[in-house]
């Protein structure tokens, strides 16, 4: 397992801010796919089976509350980070965490801090 690079998806239909992220944290370490839409992002899971995903609550297609529930029917362990340009309610981030999300993020974010939360949620994984 030594060298494999953590896998780590991002579904937001926002082009320019998902490739952003996946140069950056490519950068830092990790193996980066992406898709635009939530069907794209789901089926793109399905091929990769990411490590991390990171997904953007409002798409046009779908919410990242689907989504997240999707993908946490197929795995326990990949770690889900939903990803937000504007204010939640305790309401909506309670269901976003029952559907099995790990992590809330809002737009805009730094994307060093994103990394090491990241890297501190695979960890608690390896256990």
């Amino acid at each position: 397992m030594a060298g494999k690079l953590p896998k780590l998806l991002i579904i937001d239909d926002d082009a320019h801010l998902r490739e952003s992220l996946a140069e950056v944290l490519e950068l830092d370490g990790f193996e980066c796919h992406q898709a635009g839409d939530a069907g794209k992002g789901i089926s793109e899971a399905g091929k990769v089976n990411p490590d991390v995903v990171i997904m953007d609550i409002q798409l046009p297609d779908s919410s990242g509350f689907q989504i997240c529930q999707e993908l946490r029917k197929r795995s326990k362990t990949t770690i889900l980070i939903m990803m937000t340009g504007r204010f939640l309610s305790a309401e909506e981030k309670k269901q976003g965490f029952e559907l099995g999300a790990d992590e809330y993020i809002t737009k805009p974010f730094d994307l060093a801090e994103l990394s090491v939360r990241i890297k501190q949620l695979l960890s608690r994984n390896k256990v």
